[in-house]
């Protein structure tokens, strides 16, 4: 091994001149050494931020079905309050089970994740995408501990916070059952509509089941964003990077040749670079003029100013007017651009300049070029060649970035619709349980399933859709605001837009579960028997 000092690599990167220097990095910023180590760290902080928001969410869940229980052992309670035992003891009684069940939970996902079927599916992706050896797996002490320990501390925490108010009542209306009436449950109804006044009161009865239940919804729909954003994100690369691709040949040349062939059209291309959340990233600077027919652009004339193609405006959140500072490494040099307009080419990051003044900028002779585009192939030197890139090159390259990312967004999405599901069945079954009396009584009276749907069903539809409509939107804008950190080391535009059609099959998709929640619930509520009216006599 050698040691060389930074002071040198710049020495002898200063010896071999611009002439002969196409690109430099060090090795701490070079996209193709991090990509891989990057694209893992990305998914550990996604997944431990993921992991820690749906396990409150689940905590609070639990904390219900618990204040549930205590409601219905009001009496029981109240009684053991008056023989002497004390607040602290039913604490723990009530908190132990749920933090045993998050414990074995965490415990069991933390060997399905450590073990070799577990490990293999994680890695699938990575070790199919980049080209990497074969790792060693390890244990990290800090995973065994969120797994362990995480679970069970936010189910304490949660549940203490939540169980220990409804403790706190005397024996005496503990005994007699009594609970505090919340103001919405005295709301007058003018509607003379037997069944939307008993749907709105019930519906507000219940506001903490409910509002759960929108929190859990609003949960989901960030993580299927997630998914559903990389699915669109890749279907944007690939889609419109062959389209913004209108040659069929890239030739990058060693140094400019005597007579251009007809078939092809010359330009000047640079490479710098652009730092942005830790990671840099190469962009294309091309010099072009003003009769280019593959980039659909005109140059300005300012000599500063670019044209950028919008997978560089949406990749940094740029528009008309902004500054873009790109960075020379070789040069130890920055180079201030002013946007002076945004053009429809996606693939890769690139910005355009006028080729004279670009040619002034970097200290080129007046006819200097270095790229040629063509629309077949051409008669090369090969010695002269640095590379020759083919319009089949870069539409293989997007579709299979399609392909590899397919299995992560297919998970995501599964897990998220799995969340939505178990929060609202789970929340509704407390809702009809609490409900139970009720229901055994409507049916001495003789309304049939139809109608004992209508009334303890299907009163929270309108509540769901309007919390669906409110949520959608909101969770992809919160996803989307994130997204840049998420795939900050891919060098990639940014097109997230969702078609109209697709927030339609969202809320659609989001209803379809809601209600086959609802049929699964009913069967819950069929096997409610009128004895229940009996069981509870004081």
């Amino acid at each position: 091994d050698i040691d060389i000092t930074d002071e040198e690599v710049k020495a002898l990167v200063r010896s071999l001149g611009g002439e002969n220097l196409i690109s430099f990095m060090t090795a701490d910023e070079n996209p193709r050494i991090l990509a891989a180590a990057g694209d893992m760290v990305m998914n550990r902080e996604v997944g431990l931020l993921a992991g820690v928001v749906v396990m409150i969410l689940f905590a609070y869940v639990i904390s219900v079905f618990i204040i549930h229980q205590i409601n219905r052992e009001s009496s029981v309670i109240g009684t053991f309050y008056a023989l002497g035992v004390k607040k602290k003891e039913l604490l723990v009684h009530y908190v132990t089970l749920p933090t045993i069940i998050t414990f074995l939970g965490g415990f069991l996902g933390g060997v399905l994740g450590f073990s070799e079927w577990g490990m293999a599916l994680q890695e699938a992706s990575t070790y199919s995408y980049f080209s990497i050896p074969v790792f060693q797996t390890v244990h990290p002490l800090y995973l065994i501990i969120y797994a362990l320990i995480m679970p069970s501390f936010i189910s304490v925490a949660v549940n203490l916070a939540v169980v220990s108010r409804h403790l706190s009542k005397t024996a005496l209306s503990l005994i007699r059952n009594e609970f505090n009436m919340s103001k919405s449950h005295r709301v007058t109804c003018k509607s003379n509509d037997f069944v939307r006044n008993f749907q709105l009161r019930h519906m507000l009865k219940e506001v903490r089941v409910g509002v759960i239940m929108i929190v859990g919804m609003f949960i989901s729909l960030l993580i299927f964003m997630l998914g559903l954003n990389c699915f669109i994100l890749c279907k944007h690369i690939k889609l419109d990077s062959q389209e913004s691709t209108k040659f069929k040949y890239i030739y990058i040349l060693k140094y400019p040749i005597k007579s251009i062939p007809f078939e092809g059209e010359a330009y000047y291309i640079e490479s710098l670079s652009k730092t942005e959340f830790g990671y840099t990233l190469e962009i294309s600077v091309i010099g072009i003029d003003d009769n280019d027919k593959y980039f659909g652009t005109r140059p300005t004339g300012k000599k500063n100013g670019i044209i950028i193609g919008n997978s560089t405006a949406t990749k940094y959140g740029l528009n008309m007017g902004d500054k873009f500072v790109l960075t020379d490494r070789a040069k130890e040099a920055d180079y201030e651009f002013f946007v002076e307009g945004i053009c429809d080419y996606s693939a890769g990051l690139s910005v355009f300049m006028d080729i004279s003044n670009m040619r002034e900028l970097f200290g080129k002779k007046e006819d200097y070029y270095n790229m040629i585009l063509s629309d077949q192939a051409l008669d090369m030197e090969e010695n002269n060649l640095y590379s020759v890139t083919t319009r089949a090159d870069i539409e293989y390259s997007s579709t299979v970035f399609v392909d590899l990312m397919m299995p992560m967004v297919l998970m995501v999405t599964t897990v998220s619709v799995i969340v939505f599901y178990v929060v609202i069945y789970l929340m509704l079954g407390v809702m009809i349980d609490r409900s139970g009396f009720g229901i055994s009584l409507i049916k001495i009276f003789g309304f049939k399933r139809k109608e004992i749907r209508r009334l303890y069903l299907h009163g929270n539809t309108v509540f769901i859709a309007i919390g669906a409509v409110i949520c959608i939107p909101l969770s992809k804008t919160l996803m989307d605001s994130f997204y840049p950190r998420i795939v900050a080391n891919v060098a990639c535009g940014l097109n997230l837009h969702f078609e109209w059609y697709i927030y339609m099959f969202i809320l659609v998709g989001t209803m379809l579960v809601y209600f086959s929640a609802n049929i699964f619930l009913m069967q819950k509520i069929n096997r409610i028997t009128p004895a229940m009216v009996l069981k509870n006599r004081e």
